[in-house]
């Protein structure tokens, strides 16, 4: 399956470049590749009894009675649903085809493949078999949808969207206002809060940020919930994950903390949960809002609250920009405790710098040279940290393993650039902690691409001079 963030990528692309998008469907999709290995299945009861009145001739003569149960073992020629390889399998087909047309698969998303056609790039990337195709060209689309469906809707027609709306992998994919891409979510917000709308009605409360400031608190002697409401914690932030992954970044702190209580939830997380719900309630309209001012620039923001957590470790949060809106977000607890804060922003680095690169050479597969891959952060002494590596390593930072201090390397060969953010305008700050406030809607404004990230927005946070901050 194509990743998240190669969808929210090509979705940027598509806006800034004013493709024609269109999404399909396969039917039956699975049962459309061969199987590649011996692979018996047992049909018992009364779906061995159906198969036997659908082809008698074909069926009975192989039926068998098993403890009084009628038992007919098949052999398979398709990849059927359900089975170990199956989607695995359609995989194969459906890239092996793709290359026989000339597309090539970007090494760094498999589920994606590009081709030029008349001197633009066709993409297509696809989430088992559900496809997304995009060119400047609407009639290049029409032309690949009928090879697609000449291929694959034999036996039925493939579902066709075309226009400038789609549902795609439970989002809505919205170009309708030039240049820029809404993510909305509005109809999965709205069934979420309609199951629960009496128990919201009854807490009678409007919250005005996803957490309190004692977000990260634990009480261990706090009653723990019991097996109803622990099942009702469970699958509310389960949802509420899947939702702050695709359209409301803006929950990641909240549901990051919430996702490390399922083994233990307690009545304070359940409010915690409901206090986020509330939230949710009261910005329920709200989307993520997404452009691109160009592909040859990537922006990044990486922070770390140090020793928020009650074990005394710290929090990451990290940020990625093409222009408005944040592509890729991300908020977590760190694996292992750090003497300093500058220690701790070393590691929410490191956290995040595998994203960082992948990005970078994914964009470079898809054909757009990053001429600054551009890293802000607020820490002076962590600049110097990651830009000299051991030569700013002192008594205090030595015992960090040498693992960290590859972030130099990669400064050295050009990857990635570092500059010194003030913290007042660090939108990774964002998701490190629970922001209240003044600062928590301006960051988030940012975030959920209500506003661009422009120097004039920056010129007086914190009083800090942003000498050297370009425009993103």
């Amino acid at each position: 399956t194509v990743s998240i963030e190669a969808v929210m990528i090509s979705a940027t692309i598509d806006a800034l470049e004013g493709r024609d998008v269109s999404t399909v469907d396969i039917p039956r999709a699975f049962m459309q590749a061969n199987i590649d290995e011996l692979v018996h299945v047992k049909f018992e009861g009364e779906m061995a009894d159906m198969l036997v009145k659908l082809d008698p001739k074909m069926y009975r003569k192989y039926i068998k009675d098993e403890n009084g149960k009628s038992v007919l073992y098949v052999e398979l020629k398709k990849a059927l649903y359900g089975t170990l390889k199956a989607a695995l399998l359609f995989w194969k087909l459906l890239s092996s085809k793709l290359v026989s047309w000339g597309y090539e698969i970007n090494p760094y998303d498999w589920c994606v493949a590009n081709k030029m056609i008349n001197g633009k790039q066709s993409t297509i990337l696809w989430h088992v078999d559900d496809l997304k195709i995009s060119h400047v060209d609407p009639k290049v689309n029409t032309e690949t949808i009928r090879q697609i469906n000449d291929e694959f809707g034999k036996e039925s027609p493939i579902t066709i969207t075309r226009g400038k709306i789609h549902d795609y992998l439970g989002m809505t994919l919205d170009y309708t206002e030039k240049g820029k891409v809404k993510i909305k979510m509005l109809d999965y917000v709205e069934k979420l809060l309609a199951d629960i709308e009496e128990l919201l009605d009854e807490t009678k409360g409007e919250a005005t940020s996803p957490a309190g400031d004692h977000l990260f608190t634990v009480d261990e002697d706090q009653t723990k919930l019991d097996e109803k409401r622990a099942q009702f914690f469970h699958t509310y932030v389960a949802k509420t994950l899947f939702l702050c992954k695709r359209a409301r970044p803006d929950l990641q702190t909240a549901v990051a903390f919430l996702c490390t209580r399922f083994k233990a939830c307690d009545k304070d997380d359940y409010k915690k949960l409901l206090r986020m719900l509330q939230f949710i309630r009261a910005t329920k309209g709200d989307y993520l809002t997404l452009s691109a001012s160009s592909l040859h620039n990537v922006r990044w923001w990486v922070d770390a609250s140090y020793a928020v957590h009650r074990d005394m470790r710290s929090h990451t949060g990290g940020a990625m920009s093409l222009g408005r809106g944040v592509v890729y977000g991300t908020s977590k607890k760190q694996k292992l405790n750090t003497k300093s804060s500058t220690e701790s922003e070393v590691v929410g680095t490191d956290d995040v710098m595998p994203q960082i690169l992948w990005t970078l050479y994914f964009l470079e597969a898809q054909g757009y040279r990053v001429i600054d891959n551009l890293l802000y952060q607020d820490n002076i002494s962590l600049i110097l940290l990651e830009t000299n590596g051991r030569g700013s390593s002192g008594k205090q930072t030595r015992h960090i393993n040498v693992r960290y201090f590859f972030i130099a390397d990669r400064v050295k060969s050009g990857e990635i650039r570092i500059e010194h953010c003030p913290t007042g305008i660090m939108i990774a700050d964002y998701f490190t902690k629970p922001l209240q406030g003044a600062i928590f809607w301006k960051l988030r404004d940012m975030i959920m691409g209500n506003i661009d990230i422009t120097l004039p927005l920056l010129t007086k946070a914190n009083d800090v001079p942003l000498v050297g901050i370009p425009v993103v």
